[in-house]
């Protein structure tokens, strides 16, 4: 039996009124104009829809929020499908709300969602039924707990999904974190010994074609570490050869690495390696 603790947050999980939506749509048109006005308001949407490719017909689920909702690519992307939208006063009082923030395949391109086929596209049809048929009752405490137990086994089996994604691309993600590595290496000129610009995950990014948190979860997966753990080594290892190689100061070697301020590289070197770069210096004499 719940606890008086617990029964009061689920109630208040539920206080206010509209905080999801759930609607079938048979053309993006439809879609796209429920969709903009839900996104104003600050809803996260998932959308489970059939695409215009060919004769073969294909799935796809999308995540769309305030920071991502590309109008004009959805246009013509979509033959019909359904949504759930959802603001994030749904997980007041849950452990999902958490999560979301770890789930890195919400962030992802339509380009880099997954194709949902066999048992994969059985199971989401599944759970957006239930999710369809859920929606429309009354509500209650029992209720309100249903939605989002269905929302969590969503977001487990589309976590499962890009877990095995992940493993059977290994060949296409390792040319993918090669060229990382290619790109990120290409920001420091060895003859002027000095970088180009100041690599982050972003610009990054933006060079190989891809989102950040797709870079991120292919370095995650390949090795182990984050992509942005691979660019602070790769700025501490500059760091290191530039105090090892040349008597220029900790500022003029950060002036060369395009830090704002020095004190920017000295604790991003503290960070990684637990000692100061003039420490490293003169541990060299």
């Amino acid at each position: 039996m719940a606890s008086a603790d617990n029964r009061n947050e689920f109630q208040d999980a539920f206080k206010l009124n509209h905080t999801y939506f759930f609607e079938y749509f048979d053309n993006e048109e439809q879609f796209l104009s429920s969709a903009r006005s839900l996104i104003e308001e600050k809803y996260f949407i998932i959308v489970f829809g059939s695409l215009h490719h060919g004769e073969k017909e294909q799935h796809k689920l999308l995540f769309f929020n305030q920071h991502y909702f590309p109008a004009q690519e959805i246009k013509g992307y979509f033959k019909e499908g359904s949504y759930f939208a959802f603001r994030s006063d749904l997980f007041r009082g849950y452990s999902v709300r958490n999560r979301l923030k770890d789930l890195g395949f919400l962030e992802y391109s339509m380009g880099e969602s997954l194709l949902l086929s066999g048992n994969d596209y059985k199971l989401i049809a599944n759970i957006f039924t239930l999710l369809a048929e859920e929606t429309n009752m009354p509500h209650s405490e029992i209720h309100s707990t249903i939605i989002v137990s269905y929302l969590n086994l969503l977001l487990y089996h589309m976590q499962r999904f890009y877990q095995g994604s992940m493993e059977s691309r290994s060949e296409e993600l390792t040319l993918l974190q090669d060229r990382f590595y290619e790109e990120l290496h290409a920001f420091f000129d060895q003859e002027r010994r000095c970088m180009s610009a100041l690599p982050n995950l972003l610009s990054l990014s933006k060079k190989l074609n891809c989102t950040p948190r797709f870079l991120n979860d292919v370095a995650l997966n390949l090795s182990g570490s984050s992509a942005q753990h691979h660019i602070d080594n790769f700025m501490i290892r500059i760091a290191q050869e530039l105090l090892a190689e040349t008597d220029l100061s900790v500022a003029e070697i950060a002036e060369k690495m395009r830090f704002q301020e020095p004190q920017t590289l000295t604790r991003l070197f503290k960070r990684k390696t637990k000692i100061t770069p003039l420490d490293f210096r003169i541990s060299l004499i």
